[in-house]
């Protein structure tokens, strides 16, 4: 078993394009004398399948080691692996998880720094791994670290953009209509103002025209991921973001270090994001309890809705069926409006009682590599690394269908480099716990029957009460 230490490493890089690949292969790793097989947690779904078709059958034939995979849906997988790492069972070697369980697991030592484990097994020792990060997204390896220091490696990025109809925003007629009746051009809206009038504009009833067509069905102006699942705390913090509003916010010292945090008693900014969202319901195509990104997204599919706007761009390719379904439908993408996306990713990271971490540190890099993530972009995931996202490859328009956002997400995520260290979301070990919470509130001040002054209070009571018995650091109201 390893035991996780601290020290400092500042993701901000500079990158200069070209960049430089930092290319990793099977050949760069040495002989491994322990021939244990490690177990690997992996989400249902086409990574999985990936893995065990490609990437660790290559693996196994180079190290002679086997890597047993253990399949699991994300609403399971906190749970199962916090059990067995509570325990000391030794039963995981490398871990997935969610970008906000990153700090509560590094805090509590289940996870290990990846330099600590270059030192140990890597040749080139601490260099190697600097050097194997730099095409990383700065922004994914922040949110993911733990006292700047990185215990995970990204694999699958869920930035959000705003998926949009095209043939529709470019339209003769709705074009001259919406200049009409608001008074500037059609585009897809850059401002939380813009949203609430295109949202308006293009939601239309049975029989009404659209685009010159008389329609046979009800369209909306957009879809929202407004059911009682998290995507819908994901929507407003987009909103509050943009408002220059927070759930909470750290304050760090003169050194840089994490003092406390600072919650707005009066907020006036989530007060004001529940009227702007609650407005975008009534132009949102209609939605239960159960709607979340896999509904959005067919909602698009089928052509009901205009536009996305907070699409996680992973869901690409699933908007993107909407050609197929639609005649005439070309589909785009732009930033969400307002300018502050979430963002996030899924990692791997090496277990703390890893009965094989150097096997399990050596299929970790293997699994970031620049191999393994085109091969994942190629199947519809989207990269966490520059020179993937930003490979010519999938600027290609037969690919249009696979990599149509990533440049959108590559835009999204530079512009995010250093930022979400300024917000709670990614900055308290107690998110773990706080971010369900933050999800209810969401969805109660969503509904118009919800008094909003007293929802806040009681979320503002439940964070407090958190982040004081969770969290390193205390919490207090502004």
């Amino acid at each position: 078993m390893l035991k996780a230490v601290t020290k400092i490493i500042i993701f901000s890089f500079i990158f200069q394009f070209p960049l430089c690949q930092a290319q990793f292969s099977l050949d760069q790793i040495p002989e491994i004398e322990n021939k244990q097989a490690i177990t690997l947690v992996a989400e249902s779904g086409f990574w999985t399948a990936h893995l065990e078709e490609k990437l660790l059958p290559k693996f196994t034939a180079h190290t002679g080691i086997t890597v047993n995979v253990i399949t699991t849906s994300l609403d399971e997988m906190f749970t199962l692996q916090t059990n067995s790492l509570v325990k000391g069972a030794g039963k995981f070697d490398l871990l997935t998880m969610e970008a906000g369980w990153a700090k509560e697991w590094a805090a509590k030592g289940f996870t290990v720094p990846l330099v600590e484990l270059a030192k140990l097994y890597d040749p080139n020792g601490e260099r190697a791994m600097i050097n194997y990060l730099e095409p990383y997204y700065p922004s994914l390896l922040n949110i993911l670290s733990y006292h700047s220091e990185l215990h995970a490696i990204p694999y699958n990025n869920y930035v959000m953009g705003n998926h949009y109809r095209a043939d529709l925003f470019q339209h003769p007629q709705e074009k001259i209509r919406f200049n009409t009746q608001y008074g500037y051009p059609l585009a897809p809206p850059e401002t939380l103002q813009q949203l609430q009038d295109v949202s308006e504009f293009f939601t239309r009833k049975n029989g009404d025209v659209l685009a010159g067509k008389i329609l046979e069905k009800p369209f909306y102006g957009l879809a929202l991921m407004s059911g009682n699942r998290p995507h819908i705390n994901d929507e407003f913090s987009s909103i509050l973001w943009s408002l220059d509003g927070y759930w909470m916010k750290p304050e760090y010292s003169d050194s840089s270090k994490l003092k406390l945090f600072e919650l707005p008693s009066d907020n006036e900014k989530l007060e004001q994001t529940t009227h702007i969202y609650r407005k975008l319901m009534q132009y949102a195509y209609p939605a239960d309890k159960h709607f979340a990104f896999k509904e959005a997204a067919g909602a698009m599919a089928n052509g009901d809705i205009a536009m996305w706007p907070f699409a996680y761009n992973n869901l690409w390719y699933a908007s993107f069926q909407v050609e197929s379904n639609q005649p005439d439908a070309k589909l785009a993408v732009a930033q969400v409006p307002g300018g502050k996306p979430y963002h996030g990713a899924y990692a791997f990271a090496v277990a703390y009682d890893s009965v094989n971490s150097e096997a399990a540190y050596w299929l970790l890099k293997y699994m970031g590599s620049f191999e393994a993530q085109f091969a994942y972009a190629l199947g519809g995931g989207n990269p966490c690394r520059i020179d993937v996202a930003t490979s010519p490859e999938f600027q290609k328009t037969e690919l249009r269908h696979i990599g149509g956002a990533f440049m959108a997400s590559h835009e999204a995520n530079i512009k995010w480099s250093n930022d979400g260290l300024n917000l709670g979301h990614f900055t308290s070990t107690a998110m773990g716990n706080i971010y369900p919470e933050l999800t209810k509130t969401s969805y109660a001040l969503s509904k118009p029957q919800t008094d909003i002054d007293a929802e806040i209070n009681r979320l503002n009571q439940i964070i407090i009460q958190l982040q004081n018995q969770h969290g390193e650091v205390p919490v207090v109201a502004k």
